[in-house]
Parts: C-alpha cells; sequence; structure tokens
C-alpha cells in the first residue's frame, strides 16, 4: 500500500512511476511538477547545484546522479544533484497541497495577480525586514532568489538593506516592474550565464547579470565601485550611488 500523501520507500517510488506517462509540467516558484497519468506528482527543487538534463540510455550516468527515469523511446531523464540539497519527491494531491514549500508560497510575479496593491499588502506584513530579505522570503513572491533580487532592486534604484516598511508606493510599484523586467529577460535568455547552470538540452544560459557577483568591479551605470556584503546571509552587490 502507498502511504497518503506521500511515496516514501524506494519500492514504492519505483513502482508508483512504472507505466506512468507525464501529462503536463508545470512550475510554481522554484518547483517543478510533473503530472503523471497514475494521478501522483512528480516534484523538484533543484536548489543551488541540481542539474535536470535528458539522455539516453548508452549515456554515461556521470558523478552525482541522484535519480534516473527511463521513457518507453530510450531517453532519460537524469536529476544530479552534486551537493545534495535538491529535492524530489512523489506526491498524491493531499501531499502536493500539504507539501510546505508549496503551500505558503505567494503570488507569481509574471501573473496577472501580481499588482503593486497585493505587493504592498505582502510587504506590510514584515516592515522591519529588509527589502532584500523580504524579495527572498517565498510566502512573499513566489520564485525570485539572490540573483534576480540583486537585479531588481538595482534597477529600480532600492538599496537592498532598506527596510520593506520604508519603501513608498511609488517604489514599490518601480520594484514590481522591474522584477518583472528581469525575470521576462532571464528567461528569454535561457537563464543566467554561469558555470553551474546549464539546461536541460546542457547549454549554458545567456543572461549576464549587471551587480550580481560583481562586487568590487565598477558600476554599469555611474562606475563607482559596487559594495558587497551579506544580507538574510545571503552574498548580495549593490552601487551605493545609484541605490537609495
Amino acid at each position: 500500500m502507498l502511504k497518503p500523501g506521500v511515496v516514501d520507500t524506494v519500492g514504492a517510488f519505483c513502482d508508483a512511476l512504472a507505466e506512468t506517462r507525464i501529462n503536463k509540467i508545470d512550475r510554481r516558484g522554484k518547483y517543478l511538477i510533473f503530472h503523471l497519468s497514475s494521478g501522483y506528482y512528480l516534484l523538484f527543487h533543484l536548489k543551488m547545484r541540481g542539474r535536470i538534463v535528458v539522455a539516453t540510455a548508452t549515456d554515461e550516468d556521470g558523478k552525482y546522479l541522484a535519480l534516473g527515469v527511463r521513457f518507453e523511446d530510450g531517453s532519460e531523464l537524469r536529476f544530479y544533484d552534486i551537493w545534495t540539497w535538491g529535492e524530489f519527491r512523489l506526491l498524491d494531491s493531499t501531499g502536493l497541497e500539504s507539501h510546505e514549500g508549496i503551500r505558503g508560497m505567494g503570488v507569481e510575479p509574471l501573473s496577472e495577480e501580481f499588482t503593486c496593491a497585493g505587493f504592498i499588502a505582502s510587504l506590510s506584513r514584515r516592515p522591519k525586514s529588509t527589502i532584500k530579505a523580504a524579495l527572498l522570503d517565498q510566502s512573499t513572491l513566489a520564485g525570485v532568489g539572490n540573483i534576480y533580487a540583486d537585479e531588481s532592486l538595482f534597477r529600480s534604484g532600492i538599496r537592498p538593506d532598506r527596510l520593506a516598511g520604508s519603501l513608498k508606493e511609488d517604489d514599490v510599484d518601480r520594484l514590481r516592474n522591474m522584477i518583472r523586467e528581469v525575470l521576462a529577460e532571464a528567461i528569454g535568455d535561457g537563464g543566467t550565464a554561469s558555470d553551474n547552470y546549464f539546461d536541460a538540452e546542457n547549454r549554458p544560459g545567456r543572461y549576464v547579470p549587471q551587480v550580481y557577483d560583481r562586487g568590487g568591479k565598477p558600476c554599469p551605470r555611474c562606475s563607482e565601485q559596487l559594495i558587497r556584503t551579506r544580507i538574510a546571509g545571503r552574498g548580495t552587490v549593490y552601487c551605493a550611488a545609484c541605490q537609495s
């Protein structure tokens, strides 16, 4: 018998995947959700160094292989996880709805539901948090990570260490627009250019950040030296001249 909510043994996991089809693939925040014909859902989160690739059965497994799923045409979906921080779970509808990461997630930033009024309401729940910390909190906004938080704050001219409660309506609306703009550009470029990121067909991303991971280098706008600090436990880069 499969345990309600979550499949938690290797044998049950393999049995539940056998002879099933992937009907649809969704995304919620940073999670990928595979809808299976069995009624179950295969949930992935790549975390920092996880990768999903499509391979053939004759390709070598390689290091850090955490999961392999073979399809009827002989191709394979492989999940590699260098730091073992990644997540994959086989869940039924109850398990998916109650999953901690999914259940409390905020609005999707590229959706019509991401309005200025809604964003203000979300930020008002944590007025004493820095705006960078608020953006990284997935209950505030779904899917914005460290790279795109830095980039959006830079484009909007807002310092990452400003308190969320100090932002005016114009600040929030400008930040909202920049979040959407940055994400759309990054998606269009296939993700951020990095030694760590490749898509399912092993192609690197092409989006080049303006400030992220460029601490100590000249600001692309004013040429002042970019400042690197830590906020909410994450490396953060900003320009003291361009952001206030």
